[in-house]
């Protein structure tokens, strides 16, 4: 009996260690994943950083739907707007951003016939007007045609606060169409000797570019078909760019058609977002 007895003590003794081992697991892990209250959230991806449209005013409603739609080709929930501004100075905005909008679109419209000092002072206002409205500090341009010419001419007179992130420049004739001063299918550099006006004074003033700006050059390249802009004249702007800023990428894109094949070439899009993202 007294064997017994001692058999059902140590047992108990026993159960009792085990079932204090286990309510102390219990307690444990509970410390350990209870949530702690945080003060503070920094999360910078939410930052709102809109892409900023400045395309060729000589471009179409349809071409202009064609590349704006394949540059939002992973973000068309993203919403796009269109800022306006007059030769006297007067800004309109056509269109409202969401809270969920961090990416947006911002097509800019400037006036026509006006000389690039001009443009790129009315661009200026312009920019400094959406920053207020749409409550943004960064953002990246991207420019078509003649709109990166006004472009590259913005980012040579403006201040660093407003240098975007990211400068795109799509099919841009940095040393004019003509093929007299231009190997048609050249990527090289253009000689000093062939340098048009508005090259040379661009390439006189690059050293004023923030060099922490990030530069994409993209030229289309027609295969066995009409080229109205020489390849040589689309990359031109390495000789602006690729000695100053400290990223500098330049991309060819092949196709079938002409040079505006690249308003509806499916790897636009794909191009610019991994350039940005």
């Amino acid at each position: 009996m007294k064997a017994t007895t001692k058999q059902v003590l140590t047992g108990a003794t026993w159960l009792v260690v085990l079932l204090a081992m286990i309510c102390g697991t219990m307690l444990w892990q509970q410390q350990v994943h209870k949530s702690k209250p945080v003060t503070t959230i920094t999360v910078t991806s939410t930052e709102r950083i809109p892409m900023v449209l400045l395309l060729d005013d000589h471009l179409t409603h349809n071409q202009i739907q064609q590349l704006t739609a394949h540059i939002q080709n992973s973000s068309a929930t993203q919403t796009l707007v269109t800022a306006k501004i007059t030769a006297t100075g007067t800004v309109t905005f056509k269109g409202q951003l969401l809270n969920s909008d961090n990416r947006p679109y911002i097509q800019v419209q400037l006036p026509k016939n006006l000389d690039s000092n001009r443009q790129t002072h009315l661009l200026k206002q312009l920019l400094t007007a959406a920053r207020q409205q749409f409550k943004f500090r960064q953002f990246n341009l991207v420019s078509y045609g003649r709109g990166g010419l006004t472009a590259t001419n913005y980012v040579e007179h403006t201040t660093t606060s407003l240098s975007p992130q990211h400068l795109v420049l799509m099919a841009t004739p940095f040393n004019g169409a003509s093929r007299q001063s231009n190997n048609r299918r050249q990527t090289t550099p253009v000689a000093a000797k062939s340098q048009t006006a508005t090259l040379a004074k661009l390439i006189a003033h690059r050293h004023t570019i923030d060099s922490k700006m990030q530069v994409l050059i993209v030229a289309g390249k027609a295969i066995k078909a009409d080229q109205p802009l020489p390849l040589q004249s689309a990359l031109a702007g390495q000789s602006i760019f690729k000695p100053v800023v400290k990223v500098y990428q330049q991309k060819v894109l092949r196709s079938w058609r002409t040079q505006s094949g690249l308003l509806n070439n499916h790897q636009i899009g794909n191009t610019i977002q991994t350039f940005i993202n």
